[in-house]
């Protein structure tokens, strides 16, 4: 499940943070890509949800792509309508990018994403559709982005929940070699 092997560096308020994940967050917070203003609001280790996702994949794809939003695109979803404020326009940004949210009608918002999905959501991210057609489905993305240097750990990848703190430190390696964008 981890992205690198976590060496504890820092302890703060209880939770301990490799240089790298400290690295990352601090990366995150500077670019926009979160809003929590400390390590352990950010919780790293925190599962991410598909809006959350959403929302820092579309921020990333604002502030590190030259991508358009193609704002024709039906991205209009059966279960969104309790969703509010950022995260909502954040689904809809996501979908009109390209990364997430195509031929489907049912967000799952709320669901926590594997590493197949993320992997194939930063991929598209990063390369389109260029990664497609795999089987299984994320197979090619998460190959293409492990041989980027951006996704260490790819066996298992369906029943591994993603947590908020890899997602940050693969977008900054993603932002750090510019692979793709």
């Amino acid at each position: 499940m981890v992205a690198t092997t976590v060496v504890p560096s820092a302890n703060v308020f209880g939770a301990t943070y490799s240089e790298e994940l400290q690295g990352a967050y601090n990366w995150a917070h500077e670019n926009g890509i979160t809003t929590m203003d400390t390590i352990d609001r950010a919780n790293m280790y925190g599962a991410i949800t598909r809006a959350e996702m959403a929302k820092m994949l579309a921020n990333y794809a604002k502030s590190f792509t030259d991508r358009e939003a193609n704002a024709s695109a039906a991205c209009n979803f059966t279960d969104t309508a309790s969703v509010k404020g950022d995260l909502a326009t954040a689904i809809v940004e996501a979908c009109q990018y390209g990364i997430m949210g195509q031929g489907i009608s049912a967000f799952r918002p709320y669901d926590t994403i594997s590493r197949a999905e993320f992997g194939t959501a930063l991929s598209r991210l990063l390369w389109g559709t260029t990664y497609e057609g795999g089987t299984p489905y994320y197979a090619k993305h998460l190959e293409a982005l492990k041989a980027a240097g951006i996704m260490n750990q790819i066996a298992n990848a369906e029943s591994t929940k993603e947590v908020r703190g890899y997602v940050m430190l693969m977008l900054e390696r993603a932002s750090d070699g510019e692979a793709g964008v």
